[in-house]
């Protein structure tokens, strides 16, 4: 079956010494797991204070706690402190075989913990996407097929053609691992993983703007939500491709993985939904969700995670899938299910993701000649998801003006970037040099959604009864 990593991988096993105590192991997660989250709670702060979502904070806070800031370049360990356990818990070369140099960020999140606060994000990614299938209303959904496939169409399209288009300006050493020699991945497998991270939409955020405005329930929002969650399930589709086609498998292979997708998608939404459909009777006459109910939502919600991994599809489609299945009562379930795992999930485990992100981001290597091929990255992000979404939406049956706000909202990254990031890096496909420059697309086109936003929404007509439902606890 054809399998991308996941975005957890742990380098190359030279790179992952054995040293190190299982209990001293333990000791730095919980101690990283506590950095992490008071550098996520300032930097999200001060975020919020200059009207920016808390996402693009905790981005800079994972930033801040790798090499760009805590590395060698800035902070070297000469001498380690005997209590950070260096010589045990990092190796003594590095992959390349250049002597490893301590410093503040290696000596804090070793590589074994690495490992674990990569399990962490996975299982984050997996929880806040079930939260937000939940809130998905299916019902909204019903005599907007057209607009939603166009859309879909159009800001995956555009973005993969603009791939092609700026392939010549990043096929370069800077951005290709071994460029020109044995191991390195073929042209096309490279410029697939580019037009995935040119692809990526953070619909999470744009639901809770959406809801902000009390537009979800428009043909505007309704056309938006959906088409983003088709992307990114098409988003991981193009990934998988990528992966087979650099690793040069044969055709039947790398067309596999789209028929096993089809049919999980399918077992999901006409085989687990009516297996769960009494569960919705037994909330209704319970009026509260039972300890065995929850233990059943989590286990499907981990379930379809463990599956869509495995097919190459990545654990967030998976959880955004377990959200779909979920029956109704699906606001009071959300509700109560949000109470349960919002908070932990948005304040703890997605910070954790982040910073793990972060910690495989090293700004100290930007270099002058790769300013370019990172701008045209950045270029590609934007004018793909404005002009695709803008142009299809009208074609779907929005005005130009609804077109306009979504392609401003689809626009946004949020953490889905990093996802395809790391995943593209840990199959070897690109650098992490243009894995930094996934990070920056990540910060800038998160950070240009709510002022883009609030200039276009202006021309959209509010609709005369918004829908009054409670916000989502997120991060994204």
């Amino acid at each position: 079956m054809l399998t991308v990593g996941t975005f957890a991988q742990m380098p190359p096993t030279p790179f992952t010494p054995s040293g190190a105590a299982p209990g001293i192991v333990v000791a730095f997660v919980l101690l990283d797991v506590v950095l992490i989250l008071v550098a996520a709670r300032l930097c999200g702060a001060v975020a919020r204070k200059v009207g920016q979502p808390a996402v693009v904070g905790e981005i800079v806070a994972g930033v801040l706690l790798g090499p760009s800031l805590l590395g060698p370049t800035l902070f070297k360990l000469s001498n380690p402190p005997e209590f950070l356990h260096c010589d045990l818990t990092n190796p003594a070369t590095n992959p390349d075989g250049s002597p490893f140099v301590a410093s503040v960020s290696s000596c804090l999140f070793p590589a074994q913990a690495r490992g674990t606060l990569g399990i962490l994000g996975q299982i984050a990614l997996i929880f806040f996407m079930f939260l937000v299938g939940i809130e998905v209303n299916a019902r909204s959904l019903r005599g907007k097929e057209k607009g939603i496939g166009l859309v879909s169409i159009g800001v995956v399209v555009v973005p993969v053609l603009l791939a092609f288009a700026i392939s010549p300006i990043l096929w370069k050493a800077d951005f290709v691992p071994d460029f020109g020699g044995p191991t390195a991945p073929n042209r096309l497998g490279f410029t697939l993983f580019v037009g995935a991270m040119l692809t990526v939409s953070a619909f999470p955020v744009m639901a809770r703007i959406l809801q902000e405005k009390g537009l979800t329930t428009s043909p505007m929002g309704a056309i938006g939500v959906a088409s983003a969650g088709v992307v990114t399930v098409l988003m991981f589709l193009i990934i998988a491709t990528a992966d087979g086609v650099a690793k040069e498998k044969d055709v039947i292979d790398i067309g596999r993985v789209w028929v096993i997708t089809a049919v999980y998608l399918a077992l999901m939404l006409l085989v687990v939904k009516r297996l769960l459909a009494p569960l919705g009777r037994v909330y209704e006459r319970a009026g509260t969700i039972t300890p065995d109910m929850f233990a059943i939502f989590i286990g499907v919600a981990v379930a379809s995670g463990y599956v869509a991994d495995r097919i190459g599809i990545n654990v967030i489609v998976g959880g955004f899938m377990a959200g779909l299945v979920i029956p109704e009562p699906r606001k009071e379930i959300w509700r109560e299910m949000s109470g349960k795992i919002g908070d932990l999930t948005a304040i703890v485990l997605l910070p954790i993701f982040l910073a793990f992100s972060g910690l495989a981001t090293d700004f100290t290597k930007l270099s002058v000649a790769a300013l370019p091929g990172i701008a045209a990255l950045l270029v590609a992000a934007v004018v793909g998801k404005l002009v695709g979404g803008a142009v299809f939406a009208r074609l779907g049956g929005l005005s130009w003006a609804e077109g306009t706000v979504l392609g401003v909202l689809l626009n946004c990254r949020g953490l889905l970037v990093l996802v395809a990031a790391l995943v593209a890096v840990n199959a070897g496909a690109i650098s992490p040099l243009l894995q930094l420059g996934g990070v920056v697309v990540a910060l800038v086109t998160t950070a240009m959604t709510g002022p883009l936003f609030d200039a276009t929404i202006k021309r959209v007509p509010t609709p005369d009864e918004p829908e009054p439902e409670p916000l989502a606890t997120t991060t994204d």
